[in-house]
């Protein structure tokens, strides 16, 4: 098994600036046509564990509320229930907000970015299930605010990621350089959001280690925070509770981000 740190600084590649009650919890949510369960998903707490959200066409995995262990030192938190989305935002998804609300376009001049461009509204030829890269804070910010949801908190990212045992990694406490796409993949770039089943978190959500690292609502400061690594980074950097901070405005070709949603907010 190989190992590897990379230190902070260079780790962000820049290129450029079912009970009744659940039934219940169902039909008032649909009234506001915002999501629908995923056929055949059960109830945890009145809440369905799958929907798939209507707007984007993303599939959300509920997180139930409860304590969990956050951060290098393992603090006790609590958070409400909420629903994360499976899988990072595709460029297929990224495309229909692109559309529908007349956005900017992934784009940047630097040259080592020029594979990734679109062109017009079309992301790079093969890459609909790869995750949106060469997006700004402010674009991952404004796709949410056009779903109607919005970008996870640190704190909720990474209970999504570990879920509520503190684990190092989403599957466990070793590092397995077969269940996310790292530097040991040998990619050099992304990879199709669900190309790692086995790495998921205890809640399914995938590509939290790896493949791009994800803003989150979360800033110190002016920076945002990013989490996650990426396909340019080693196992220290994948770990579920490393804090990276990033500057808001650059568009990276290993950033991405997923959102999420709180019941009733």
């Amino acid at each position: 098994m190989k190992r590897a740190h990379i230190g902070i600084i260079g780790i962000l590649f820049f290129v450029g600036v079912g009970g009744g009650s659940g039934r219940a919890a169902e039909q008032s949510e649909s009234t506001t046509r915002l999501w629908k369960p995923k056929a055949g998903t059960s109830y945890t707490g009145g809440l369905p564990r799958e929907i798939i959200w209507l707007k984007d066409g993303a599939e959300m995995v509920l997180v139930p509320g409860g304590e969990f262990l956050f951060g290098k030192t393992k603090e006790t938190m609590r958070l409400d229930s909420f629903y994360m989305d499976r899988f990072p935002v595709t460029n297929e998804r990224y495309r229909k907000f692109v559309t529908e609300a007349g956005h900017r376009v992934p784009f940047t001049k630097e040259e080592s970015a020029k594979a990734l461009n679109w062109r017009g509204k079309t992301y790079p030829k093969g890459k609909a299930k790869h995750p949106v890269v060469l997006v700004s804070w402010a674009d991952a910010m404004a796709y949410c605010h056009w779903a109607g949801k919005m970008l996870p908190t640190e704190e909720q990212w990474e209970k999504a990621a570990r879920g509520s045992d503190g684990r190092a990694y989403p599957w466990g406490e070793e590092f397995d350089e077969e269940k996310c796409n790292t530097l040991f993949s040998g990619t050099k770039g992304t990879t199709p959001v669900d190309r790692y089943p086995k790495g998921a978190s205890p809640y399914g959500c995938y590509d939290m280690a790896g493949n791009v690292w994800e803003w989150t609502r979360s800033r110190m400061g002016t920076q945002p925070v990013v989490r996650g690594g990426s396909f340019f980074d080693g196992d220290a950097e994948a770990r579920s509770s490393l804090r990276v901070l990033s500057p808001p405005n650059p568009k990276c070709r290993n950033i991405g981000f997923r959102s999420c949603w709180v019941p009733g907010k």
